[in-house]
C-alpha cells in the first residue's frame, strides 16, 4: 500500500473473511498507542513485535521515544511481552534484557500458539490483551485468530527480510486496499508517499471483482468438474447419462464415441453450476465490490445483474463448448482448456456490464 494512514477500521461492516486481517486501528509510530486509554479500557497485557515495530530490522538500539513509551506503560501497571518470529534468538534475548520485557518464541505467527501462551502466562482473557505489530499477515492475523485486538504500525524502516518484502508486503498491499473501504482516518493521519495506481477506485473495484469472480469460478469449475468426471449414476458416470439424454434430444442419429457423450454433457451440466456461481457473485459484488446501500432495492438490481450474468453465461457456454469440440486431446485436459479460455473471455464482459449498468447508480 503506497499510503499508510492513522485511523480505525469498521470491522463490523466487513465480510467475515476480510475481518481476520483487519486491525482495530493503524498508527504511524508505536508510541502513538494510547496506553492510558488501554488501561482505562481494562487491558492488562501489551504484546509486541520487535523488528520494524519497535526498532529497524537487525538493529540493536531502541529509539528513546519507544523506551519512554514502555516505561510509561509499566508505570500504569501494564505488562509487556515480546512475540517474535526471529531466527536469531541471541539478539532477541539481548533486546528483551534491554527493555526488561520477557519474550516468547514458539510456532511462527500467524499461528495462535504464542498468543495463547502469553494469555496463559499472564492469566488474562483475550479481551484483556492487545497486539502491536507492523505486519497484517503475521501480527494482526495471529492476534485476530486468538481473539485479541491488534494495532497495525507503519514499519519504521524499509529494510527487512527478503521474504517479508517480496511476499508479505505485496499481499499486504492488496489487503490494505481492501481494508481501505472500511477505514476512518484520524486527525493524525499522514501520507507516506504519493498516491499510486491502486488508489483509483475503478482499479480497486476491478481487483475486488476479480477476487469475487475467482471465488465464483472455483464454485463453477469445481462443481462442473465433479459432475462431469466424479459423480456416478449406477454403473456409469453422470456425464454419460446426461450426455446420452442430451444427444438423443438434439440428434436423430446414435452417438458414435465416448467423446460425443462428454461433449453433449458439457452444456447441460454447466448451466446449473453457473447459475449458482451467479448468485454467489451477486451477493458479494453488491455487498463488497460496489458496496450498495441497503436503500437500493434488490428487485431491479438483481434483474440487471442476471441479465448481464446470463449473457456472460451464454458466452461462457458457447465459447467453452466450441473450444471443447475443437480440441482433440485428453478429456480432462480438453475440459480445462475450454473452461479457462471461456472464463477469461467472460470476466471483462461481466465487470463492464455490472459496473456501468447494474451498479451504476448505487456506485455513484
Amino acid at each position: 500500500m503506497r499510503r499508510f494512514r492513522a485511523g480505525t477500521f469498521e470491522r463490523e461492516q466487513m465480510p467475515r473473511a476480510l475481518r481476520k486481517f483487519s486491525p482495530a486501528a493503524s498508527l504511524v509510530r508505536v508510541e502513538q498507542v494510547d496506553l492510558d486509554a488501554l488501561k482505562a479500557a481494562g487491558k492488562r497485557v501489551v504484546l509486541l513485535d520487535v523488528d520494524n515495530t519497535l526498532l529497524p530490522w537487525r538493529e540493536h538500539d531502541f529509539p528513546q521515544p519507544v523506551l519512554d513509551w514502555i516505561a510509561h506503560g509499566k508505570s500504569l501497571g501494564l505488562e509487556f511481552c515480546i512475540l517474535s518470529n526471529t531466527r536469531h534468538p541471541k539478539r532477541l534475548k539481548r533486546l528483551s534484557d534491554e527493555l526488561g520485557v520477557p519474550f516468547i518464541r514458539a510456532k511462527y505467527k500467524p499461528s495462535r500458539q504464542m498468543y495463547d501462551m502469553a494469555l496463559e502466562k499472564y492469566g488474562v482473557k483475550p479481551e484483556q490483551a492487545v497486539m502491536v505489530g507492523d505486519q497484517l499477515l503475521t501480527d494482526v492475523l495471529g492476534a485476530n485468530r486468538a481473539g485479541i485486538d491488534a494495532f497495525w504500525i507503519r514499519p519504521v524502516a524499509s529494510r527487512e527480510f527478503v521474504g517479508t518484502m517480496v511476499i508479505s508486503r505485496n499481499v499486504e498491499r492488496v489487503l490494505g486496499h481492501m481494508l481501505h473501504d472500511y477505514f476512518q482516518p484520524s486527525e493524525e493521519s499522514v501520507v507516506a508517499t504519493k498516491p499510486g495506481f491502486f488508489e483509483h477506485s475503478v482499479i480497486r473495484q476491478f481487483l475486488k471483482f476479480c477476487l469475487v469472480g475467482g471465488m465464483s469460478t472455483v464454485i463453477d469449475l469445481g462443481l462442473h468438474y465433479v459432475l462431469m468426471f466424479k459423480v456416478t449414476a449406477g454403473d456409469t458416470t453422470l456425464a454419460h447419462v446426461v450426455g446420452e439424454w442430451f444427444w438423443n434430444l438434439t440428434h436423430s442419429a446414435p452417438y458414435l464415441t465416448e467423446k460425443d457423450l462428454i461433449d453433449s454433457a458439457y452444456a447441460p451440466l454447466k448451466v446449473p453450476v453457473v447459475l449458482l456461481a451467479i448468485l454467489n457473485s451477486y451477493y458479494w459484488n453488491r455487498r463488497w465490490t460496489f458496496r450498495v446501500d441497503k436503500a437500493h432495492g434488490h428487485g431491479e438490481m438483481i434483474s440487471k445483474f442476471f441479465v448481464v450474468a446470463l449473457i456472460g453465461m451464454v458466452l461462457n457456454v458457447v465459447v467453452g463448448t466450441t473450444i471443447n469440440r475443437l480440441l482433440h486431446i485428453d478429456a480432462e485436459a480438453r475440459w480445462a482448456g475450454a473452461s479457462l479460455i471461456a472464463t477469461a473471455v467472460v470476466v471483462f464482459w461481466n465487470f463492464t456490464g455490472q459496473k456501468l449498468w447494474t451498479f451504476r447508480k448505487a456506485s455513484k
